[in-house]
């Protein structure tokens, strides 16, 4: 009997930035879940970096996928183009060492990962397009909780600075 490997997971925004390294599909999408939310958290902040602007408008697009190794395609007319061009250059078989065509894919990362945020009381569109919405509405709830926290702070030092008036 043949145990075959558990599958691996990565993901990248380019080639700097790691957003999971080698992880199982369940760690893959609570890990860019997380990068979302500390993408758009920045982004309220005014402390956002290139890459929360390249999720935020590229969305899932946006990030390189890497499934046990191989460079993970879901557009099947790029993938054939690239193909082509290997076999052209006379290698095919390394382009098909190091890359895989999984369509469904993204769908499916874009369900689990919609299903997750439901759960956190956000109903978003698809995020494989764009974040724009979600990032949205995660900044403003940021920013609400921002003021309520700062009004309660305030009335903590008055409460505490006119005790004994």
């Amino acid at each position: 009997m043949t145990v075959s490997a558990p599958n691996r997971y990565t993901a990248r925004i380019e080639e700097s930035i790691s957003i999971a390294e080698d992880v199982p599909y369940e760690r893959l999408s609570a890990g860019i879940l997380e990068f979302i939310v500390r993408a758009a958290m920045a982004r309220s902040g005014d402390e956002s970096e290139w890459e929360h602007e390249e999720l935020r408008r590229r969305g899932l697009g946006g990030i390189q996928i890497f499934h046990n190794g191989k460079a993970l395609w879901t557009d099947r007319d790029a993938f054939e183009a690239e193909l082509a061009e290997a076999g052209r250059s006379s290698c095919a078989d390394r382009f098909n060492a190091t890359n895989e065509l999984d369509p469904a894919f993204i769908e499916q990362l874009d369900r689990d990962l919609r299903r997750r945020w439901r759960l956190a009381g956000y109903d978003v569109p698809s995020l494989t397009e764009g974040m724009k919405p979600l990032f949205s509405e995660l900044e403003s709830d940021a920013k609400d909780r921002v003021a309520f926290a700062r009004q309660a702070y305030a009335n903590e030092i008055l409460a505490a600075a006119c005790h004994d008036l």
